[in-house]
């Protein structure tokens, strides 16, 4: 996949490092977060001018505080990494990128980890291991890398979960979500027309009524649900979360930051939600 439009050649020797710290430690890894948008963003020509980052997020498996604690030390101690004290997740790199580096498999306890350090130590890590089983794909970057990274449908879930857990900080992530779905279609075109989803298109009355936006949304839907259908629990919360959401309408900070960023009415955001939620909780 070509990535050059993302300006990725800047976080090579991040990429290096990290792959090399991994690799020796024996640690599984996924990109998440603004990157790993950014990377399917690259395929689209209406995404070209979105906003890119420079921040990059890896969830990274593995079994204990100790094991992540010599990760730490071997970013610090090696190449430079800086810790910070507002996060105890997050490592600054010489040249000034932020890494988040946020563990989960062993280390979790009831689904969060926490971890000695100061300001933030403690994350909710609901929904990575089954994004780690079900919701990556394999990519080859641009800078010859080639990692696992969170499709589309799995950053819209991991976001969902984050606004959830901190609503009054994760406000950008509700926006994100918005801005995916928005340009879910134009991305995601296999996926859209892949035999599965055949029955959206059959009822050519009913497609007359929806926008290519609706049938994005529940499609973006009905894959959430295959990466989480073995998890009833995080599966009955994302149905609560979506629910609750639509029915507070232009009451939810959620939905008015969707409706802000895509520039539309929060009766065609509501609209998207719903699909999204018929999606999931399809049977």
């Amino acid at each position: 996949m070509n990535l050059s439009n993302i300006k990725e050649g800047e976080l090579k020797e991040v990429f290096d490092i990290l792959e090399l710290a991994f690799k020796q430690l024996d640690v599984d890894f996924y990109l998440i977060g603004a990157l790993a948008r950014d990377v399917w963003y690259s395929r689209g020509q209406s995404t070209s001018n979105v906003r890119k980052t420079k921040d990059v997020d890896f969830a990274i498996m593995i079994g204990s505080e100790s094991q992540y604690e010599t990760l730490r030390s071997y970013l610090i101690t090696n190449h430079n990494f800086q810790d910070t004290k507002e996060n105890a997740f997050v490592l600054i790199t010489p040249s000034m990128i932020q890494v988040d580096i946020l563990p989960f498999g062993g280390i979790e306890i009831d689904e969060r980890v926490v971890i000695e350090g100061v300001g933030m130590t403690s994350i909710n890590v609901n929904g990575f291991s089954e994004v780690f089983n079900d919701g990556t794909e394999v990519v080859e970057l641009s800078t010859g890398h080639v990692f696992k990274v969170a499709t589309l449908a799995s950053i819209i879930l991991l976001k969902l979960i984050s606004f959830d857990d901190r609503p009054e900080i994760r406000l950008k992530d509700a926006r994100d979500i918005g801005n995916i779905l928005n340009h879910f279609f134009e991305l995601e075109n296999d996926l859209v027309y892949d035999q599965k989803h055949a029955d959206i298109f059959q009822d050519q009355e009913a497609l007359e009524k929806i926008s290519i936006h609706e049938i994005a949304s529940e499609i973006a839907g009905r894959t959430i649900r295959e990466i989480i259908i073995s998890n009833s629990p995080l599966l009955n919360r994302v149905i609560l979360i979506l629910n609750k959401h639509i029915q507070e309408a232009e009451s939810s900070q959620f939905v008015r930051n969707m409706s802000e960023e895509t520039g539309l009415a929060i009766s065609e955001i509501l609209r998207w939600l719903n699909k999204l939620l018929i999606g999931i909780e399809k049977k």
